[in-house]
């Protein structure tokens, strides 16, 4: 149905007698809307936004605090300025900015296992907060890194890691959804725990079996890199043990397996790690026509930062390029449109979510306006590929979907699916720390196809301009349903 959208808002724009003239769009807010839906969010133009902001020597891979990331911001900001967004009062531009800190690979990175050096991005990655250094030593398997006497159980009991380089599972044993679980085990899922335990313990290095990110937390005397799902079988190779059945053992157990595996690792990493860097959340305003309304808020929020060279490119075009490149297209049909909505909308360009979600829990305790102003949140994560959208929320708002739904169904009608998030315990997205903290949001996702997640092959070549125009306009309408409701 969407297709027939340009044909009929073409047919309603032309005279049909000279006696008989359909309403200028101006005169019908409906359609001044679509007019600069159709006019400013167009797949081609959010498609080539994609493709910039992957680029691998202007950006490269936009890690919060460096060089690259801050040209990112500077591209956005302009585009905030060109377009025509308003500043918040009280702020003298668009930038929040925040004090943090990064860890940057700045040379050749390697590891090797017994001697083989091993392939970068097939089975190991570097550690996006790993010290400057080497570490060689004997490879001791040591569960999920968790030392936790009050809940009866401890990885690193029986072992000594003095010396030796661990190798470590993320998240914890813990298979309960339960809120009250979840936040009993939550310290033991940080990342930065993990680091700091393997410390405390002697460890000179990690080998850590997750996704590769900034977000691990920073020892100056201590090594890590990150390692694929092929490479800790090929570690357990000859230990009569197989990797995946042992991690099984543990959640199902809740009984520490840990084990020198008797290979040896070389883990080498080139990194500069700086403590005076800032994080810049970028914020505009398209104010709203309403006297008695324009003083409230509905907000898009996209995240703008991704991993940084680890030693090599990932682009991180679907995460979360797409979602920058959907938002800019919505704040300009918007910021363009002769009508605009009752309250105000805050177009959220945030920094450092793979750092830690830095930029979303800063806005969180600095808000630039109050809480109980703002009405709606929608969040964007990867919204580049895929056959429709998926959209979660918090369980107990299932009213705050409504929006989104509405869209779809007047004006995309793309396959929508909702899920209630019980799990805000643990933010993992930008979204959930809103959620956390009482804003009413969403998390906005598109799905249906395959995209990769924190690897190379999330490039701009395989993001779909079709999706990326639905999403953009599903958006558009969502904020505009949101900021217009009585």
């Amino acid at each position: 149905m969407k297709r027939f959208l340009p044909i009929l808002l073409a047919a309603a724009l032309i005279p049909l007698s000279a006696n008989a003239q359909q309403p200028a769009p101006e005169n019908d807010p409906e359609l001044a809307c679509l007019s600069s839906m159709f006019e400013y969010i167009k797949g081609a133009r959010i498609f080539d936004d994609v493709r910039h902001l992957s680029d691998s020597v202007l950006f490269q891979g936009r890690l919060t605090g460096t060089a690259g990331m801050k040209r990112a911001v500077d591209f956005v900001g302009k585009r905030y300025s060109d377009i025509g967004l308003e500043k918040m009062p009280g702020m003298s531009g668009y930038s929040q900015d925040y004090p943090t800190e990064c860890t940057e690979v700045t040379g050749p990175c390697g590891l090797s296992i017994n001697g083989r050096s091993c392939t970068w991005a097939a089975e190991w990655y570097a550690g996006g907060t790993s010290a400057n250094g080497i570490a060689e030593a004997e490879i001791v398997f040591a569960g999920f890194g968790v030392s936790a006497p009050e809940l009866g159980y401890d990885d690193y009991a029986g072992i000594d890691v003095r010396g030796k380089i661990v190798m470590i599972e993320g998240e914890t044993p813990n298979t309960s959804r339960n809120d009250d679980t979840l936040r009993i085990w939550y310290p033991y899922t940080l990342h930065q725990y993990k680091v700091a335990n393997a410390v405390a313990h002697g460890a000179i290095g990690m080998l850590y079996r997750w996704v590769p990110g900034p977000n691990n937390g920073y020892d100056p005397g201590f090594v890590y890199a990150y390692i694929t799902d092929s490479l800790a079988d090929t570690i357990f190779e000859g230990s009569g043990r197989e990797y995946q059945a042992t991690l099984r053992g543990l959640r199902s157990e809740k009984r520490p397996a840990s084990f020198a595996t008797g290979k040896k690792a070389r883990i080498s990493m080139t990194t500069t790690h700086r403590t005076d860097v800032k994080g810049h959340n970028l914020i505009g305003v398209v104010r709203g026509s309403d006297p008695e309304l324009r003083d409230e808020y509905v907000i898009l929020s996209a995240h703008l930062d991704h991993l940084g060279m680890i030693p090599f490119h990932i682009a991180g075009a679907n995460d979360n390029n797409s979602s920058t490149a959907c938002m800019l297209a919505v704040a300009e049909a918007m910021a363009k449109s002769p009508v605009k909505p009752k309250r105000s909308v805050i177009f959220l360009s945030l920094d450092g979510e793979e750092a830690g979600l830095n930029g979303s829990l800063y806005l969180t305790e600095n808000p630039v306006v109050p809480a109980e102003k703002v009405k709606f949140i929608l969040n964007l994560e990867q919204v580049g590929i895929g056959r429709g959208f998926s959209v979660g929320y918090k369980y107990d708002s299932p009213e705050i979907i409504e929006f989104v739904k509405q869209a779809n169904e007047k004006y995309i009608h793309r396959p929508l699916r909702f899920y209630p998030n019980r799990y805000v315990t643990r933010p993992r997205t930008d979204g959930a720390v809103f959620m956390k903290h009482g804003y009413p949001t969403v998390d906005f996702y598109s799905v249906g196809g395959e995209s990769y997640y924190h690897e190379p092959r999330d490039s701009w070549e395989i993001q779909d301009p079709s999706i990326l125009e639905d999403a953009a306009q599903t958006l558009f309408w969502s904020l505009i349903f949101a900021a217009n409701i009585d």
